[in-house]
């Protein structure tokens, strides 16, 4: 799966970028709101995360 999604942030425009990180901060958030997360949900969100920043980065 990771391929598939790092295939797929190249591709997306600054706005989805920065549309795809809140996002994930509000799954992480409601996520761990409802009490005792799953830890690999929310790594799986912090990792979409790590792979939109060097873009957002390679792009300046």
């Amino acid at each position: 799966m990771g391929l598939l999604i790092e295939s797929h942030i190249n591709s997306l425009s600054e706005n989805g970028l920065m549309l795809l990180v809140e996002d994930a901060e509000r799954r992480i958030g409601s996520h761990v709101a409802c009490g005792d997360p799953v830890e690999e949900y929310v790594d799986h969100q912090k990792y979409i995360f790590s792979l939109v920043q060097p873009e957002l980065e390679r792009r300046k």
